[in-house]
């Protein structure tokens, strides 16, 4: 089976074509689910200095995106299991503001990415996946920067009030191309996270949208993938998909790397309860 859990749409205001598009799509490319994931709105956290507005659906569309989507689960029943959720930045201290607006969708869900894509340091918060900021990687250091986004990672896996199934590109960083100096400095970190992982029974998605980047491969690399299922940790697939012609983009290079590894499963929600399908 294929599936594709992690797709954006027009109204994050950086992708384009309607959900629609995006189910023609994986139904064109035999894909069995398809998960929509768009971000949540970012204006919740009021985020000062940076184009926030550019990155997400507002509060005011939530209501048509969910119901687009039960529409088109159930037009395309035959044809496609359509799974609802949303990508979610975690931002410290601000879990009771976030669940204060998320509480009312809950019930809609099937899954939730969990992702970073700011880090806020003292000098002023910067997303680190937007070329408008690709200075502060000369700014900081690359290691500082890989630092600063798995210490943050850290703090949203041992949350207590931010909900999420997936973690979401966990090495994305390196999408530029920006890779840490002090690789074992860096890599020891990402393996505590990966155990904490474990222990909090999380899955890490395969995200095959670094290959349309400068680095080239997927996230995470195959050297993180080997040690998660050394841990047993479950994974997902996700495309990143920004335009529907990227829906289920270069799976079978996925599929054959975590086969290689040693993976047979992947994990599959519905109404956040996980199960399991077979490579």
């Amino acid at each position: 089976m294929i599936e594709d859990w992690h797709t954006h749409n027009y109204l994050c205001r950086h992708a384009v074509g309607p959900l629609r598009k995006y189910v023609k799509a994986a139904v064109s490319k035999k894909i069995d689910t398809i998960g929509f994931s768009d971000h949540f709105p970012y204006e919740i956290y009021q985020l000062k200095d940076i184009p926030y507005k550019e990155y997400s659906m507002t509060l005011e569309e939530i209501s048509d995106y969910i119901s687009d989507a039960k529409k088109l689960k159930q037009e395309f029943h035959e044809e496609i299991q359509i799974r609802i959720g949303f990508e979610i930045d975690y931002f410290e201290g601000q879990e009771s503001l976030l669940n204060r607006y998320l509480s009312k969708w809950k019930k809609e869900l099937d899954y939730i990415l969990g992702s970073i894509h700011f880090l806020e340091p003292k000098e002023g918060i910067w997303c680190l996946d937007d070329t408008r900021y690709m200075h502060k990687y000369e700014f900081y250091g690359n290691d500082t920067v890989y630092m600063e986004y798995f210490n943050k990672m850290k703090k949203m896996l041992l949350s207590k009030n931010f909900d999420f199934d997936i973690i979401a590109h966990f090495d994305l960083p390196k999408k530029f191309n920006k890779h840490p100096y002090d690789k074992e400095k860096i890599k020891e970190k990402a393996i505590e996270l990966l155990e904490i992982i474990k222990k909090k029974d999380k899955v890490i998605e395969i995200n095959s949208g670094g290959f349309r980047k400068e680095v080239k491969e997927p996230y995470p690399s195959r050297e993180y993938i080997e040690i998660m299922h050394e841990l047993d940790i479950p994974i997902i697939f996700g495309s990143d998909s920004h335009d529907p012609a990227e829906v289920g983009y270069r799976f079978n290079e996925l599929r054959k790397i975590v086969m290689e590894i040693g993976y047979t499963q992947l994990a599959h929600f519905h109404e956040r309860k996980r199960t399991f399908i077979e490579l």
